[in-house]
């Protein structure tokens, strides 16, 4: 579409020029790129829980780097009664970690 305006231009007493689309364009993908970065990390929350805790789900899809713990705690701002335990692949895998960083013994994984 770009082309053919700027073809048809060349009738005008001005013709449009390069710049003029280049100067444009420059300002409107700027303009989306911020606008969009900040729609997408305000929406994520909204859209996707991205501010909530690991769901059990995804911590079980991710065997053996993660196990499910029945310790309590204050995860995000939130109390929860079992929660994520990440565990630690450089050792042998006896240790894991909490949110909060408390390391605990792997044993204590949820079935």
């Amino acid at each position: 579409p770009n082309i053919v305006v700027l073809a048809k231009s060349q009738d005008l007493g001005s013709p449009l020029r390069f710049r003029d689309f280049f100067t444009n364009g420059l300002a409107l993908t700027v303009a989306a790129i911020f606008a969009g970065s900040a729609l997408s990390c305000a929406m994520a929350a909204v859209v996707f829980g991205a501010d909530s805790t690991l769901p059990r789900w995804a911590c079980e899809a991710a065997a053996g780097s993660c196990l499910w713990v029945g310790v309590g705690g204050i995860v995000r701002g939130g109390a929860v009664s079992a929660q994520a335990c990440i565990v630690d692949l450089a050792g042998d895998g006896s240790v894991c970690r909490l949110w909060n960083g408390t390391e605990i013994s792997s044993q204590f994984g949820m079935p």
